[in-house]
């Protein structure tokens, strides 16, 4: 019986940390889009406190409102949190144009600076030896809010060959329950036959209603009670050390 791996992007394979971090402050800033993008302009407490709330954000439109949650306020977590939520339920739509200048940006870095943008985004050596590379490709899939050419260019670049049908990106849509269904419609794959690899739990909830089996990604983007959500919902966290035992 045929089973298949499905593993999220950023976060699971790649960790775009450092290359979201610059893309998304240029964006908000509308900072000049020809120049090699560095951190020069950011300082270093936005920088520690990007990282700690990057659990926060999924698709581009969210880091225009992690920016301006950041900016505006006093730097706590209960005050970061309340202010993320409330910009993306009362300025809904005023993300448009940053998101907009986001992807022009980035497909300016790729076009220009392509071996920078590379290392901005190194994949997790451990995925692609213990299990991209043992793997039957032919069985893997990626579920990403990433636009899929993005997805494409960093595994050619780490000598990782799927096929670009494998790969249900942003342009599709940014519903992971939407996008299950279009994979369990198009490969006949019985939901129990999925495992799913994802590093944040909200959506490992919800396509666990499915039938899918879910895996929290802990070297990821976790939100500080990740772990014990996942627990609490029999969702199985798993180290980037214990990550052959989906195969076995």
């Amino acid at each position: 019986m045929r089973k298949i791996i499905a593993l999220d992007f950023d976060g699971v394979i790649c960790d775009s940390m450092d290359e979201c971090m610059l893309v998304s402050y240029y964006a908000y800033f509308n900072i000049s889009q020809d120049k090699v993008i560095d951190f020069s302009d950011i300082t270093s407490e936005l920088q520690v406190n990007f990282k700690k709330y990057r659990y926060l954000a999924g698709p581009a439109q969210d880091f225009y409102f992690l920016w301006k949650s950041l900016l505006s306020t006093n730097i706590s977590s209960k005050e970061i949190v309340k202010t993320f939520n409330k910009l993306k339920s009362d300025e809904k739509g005023l993300e448009l144009p940053f998101v907009e200048r986001f992807y022009l940006l980035r497909s300016k870095q790729k076009k220009n600076h392509f071996s920078q943008w590379i290392l901005l985004n190194p994949i997790y050596k451990q995925i692609k030896s213990d299990l991209i590379d043992v793997v039957d490709i032919n069985n893997l899939f990626i579920v990403t809010a990433k636009d899929t050419d993005s997805v494409l260019d960093l595994l050619r670049a780490n000598n990782i060959a799927i096929n670009r049908k494998q790969i249900y990106g942003r342009e599709m849509s940014l519903n992971k329950v939407k996008l299950f269904n279009k994979i369990i419609k198009e490969t006949d794959i019985q939901p129990q036959n999925i495992f799913y690899i994802e590093d944040k739990i909200s959506h490992l909830i919800k396509v666990k209603t499915m039938g899918i089996n879910g895996y929290l990604a802990t070297w990821g983007y976790n939100s500080p009670s990740a772990k014990d959500e996942a627990i609490l919902n029999d969702i199985t966290p798993i180290s980037l050390s214990e990550i052959s035992s989906i195969i076995d």
